[in-house]
This record gives structure tokens, C-alpha cells and sequence, in this order.
């Protein structure tokens, strides 16, 4: 599996935010990839421990809901520290489920509440299409959430 880990704090410049890649063509087992690789960065980028535990809800979440929706088709996970915050985003080869991508607030049917998860930990998050497919992210804060 081919990863890329950018610009660690440690390495960072000035204007270069900390990011990762992670290709997931192994769809059977991105869920788990996804996690692992997560995991490896946050906790090499500082990331409180806290926020990491949410981060890989988020990520189970948006791979889970990519590999489904492209039938076990190819995903990317990105992950950025922009502004303070971690930028999700799992893009997959699916742009004609892009709709259906990010549920009503009152939906009671038996799919998306994950994403209604997802919704409730991050501070942001949504849907777009990109070239061959859609990006689906979320935005969380770094610091913690008092209980």
C-alpha cells in the first residue's frame, strides 16, 4: 500500500500545513488501513488523544460509506491540520450518489446514521464533486471538548 505522510510539524514550513494521503485500493480492508494510517499521524502530529478517538469514528465512517457507495471501488483518505483544525475528506469514484451523500436532519430510514455521527462530532461537513467522483469531509476542532 503506498502512503505519503507531508510535512510533519516538526518538517513544516511556515505556510505548509501538515498533511496525509493514504490510497485505499484494498477496499475489503480500508476501513482498518484508514484507521492505522490515522491513527500513526495524529498521534505523530500531536493530536490529543481525545480528538483522535473522534477522528477515527469520523474516518470509519466516510471510508465505510465510500467503499459502499462505489461497490468496493478505489478511496483516498486525506488528512490536513488547516486553521486549527483536522480536515477529514475520503474521495471515492461515485459521483452519482452525491445527493444522497449527506442525510436530512430527519431522516428515520435505515442508512446514513453514520454520517449523523459524523455531523454530530465534527464542527463542519459536507459534500462536493471532484474530477471522477465526489469528496466527502469533515472539519474538527483540535482541542478537546469538555465533557
Amino acid at each position: 500500500m503506498n502512503t505519503t505522510i507531508d510535512r510533519l510539524p516538526s518538517q513544516q514550513h511556515r505556510h505548509s500545513p501538515p498533511s496525509s494521503h493514504l490510497p485505499l485500493s484494498d477496499v475489503q480492508h480500508a476501513v482498518r488501513a484508514a484507521r492505522h494510517h490515522a491513527d500513526k499521524v495524529l498521534t505523530a502530529w500531536g493530536i490529543p488523544s481525545a480528538v483522535i478517538d473522534d477522528a477515527l469514528v469520523v474516518i470509519s465512517e466516510l471510508v465505510t460509506n465510500a467503499a459502499l457507495h462505489t461497490h468496493n471501488g478505489p478511496a483516498e483518505l486525506h488528512l490536513l491540520i488547516e486553521a486549527q483544525q483536522l480536515v477529514i475528506a475520503v474521495t471515492d469514484t461515485c459521483a452519482d450518489s452525491i445527493e444522497h451523500t449527506v442525510p436530512r436532519e430527519d431522516s428515520a430510514g435505515d442508512h446514513g446514521r453514520g454520517l449523523a455521527i459524523v455531523r454530530a462530532l465534527a464542527c463542519a461537513f459536507g459534500c462536493h464533486r471532484v474530477v471522477g467522483g465526489k469528496r466527502v469531509w469533515a472539519q474538527m476542532e483540535l482541542q478537546a471538548q469538555a465533557a
